[in-house]
């Protein structure tokens, strides 16, 4: 992010390279276009388009072009947004850091306990007579569903 004093340098600075861009101008356009980028990324562009003859105006590094190469080919301060990727094989798509992956298989592997083939005797005959009070409730609502659609 650029602070006041950098918008002003940077402005200064292309306006010493190009004398028909007012400092006042190149102000106001960096700090509405570029004040969120690093400063030695726009110092790095604003020289290459002060400096290339086919520019008109400033406005032109707000499009792609080699300026933003020549950016990246020195090297830019900005910080890196990605995040370090898991390292275990098909887990690319997580974060180093908190891998879901990685913590669904620890889970996994941390849980001895073998899983239930049969129900506990208990629960099922629960189920059971809850199963059986269902179909008791539905065959009488079904019952005077019945008496009263017939005459």
């Amino acid at each position: 992010m650029l602070s006041r004093t950098e918008i002003e340098r940077l402005a200064a600075a292309a306006h010493a390279l190009r004398p028909d861009w007012p400092v006042r101008s190149l102000c106001t356009w960096l700090q509405t276009d570029h004040a969120a980028r690093a400063y030695r990324d726009v110092a790095v562009a604003l020289a290459y388009i002060a400096t290339d003859a086919a520019t008109q105006t400033p406005k032109r590094m707000n499009e792609m072009g080699p300026w933003w190469s020549a950016v990246k080919l020195a090297g830019s301060d900005a910080t890196d947004h990605r995040f370090a990727r898991c390292d275990v094989i098909g887990h690319g798509s997580y974060a180093a850091w908190n891998c879901g992956a990685c913590r669904a298989e620890q889970i996994a592997a941390d849980d001895a306990t073998p899983t239930p083939t049969t129900p506990d005797p208990e629960r099922a005959a629960i189920a059971s007579r809850g199963a059986q009070q269902a179909r008791e409730a539905l065959a009488d609502a079904l019952a005077a569903a019945r008496q009263e659609i017939q005459p």
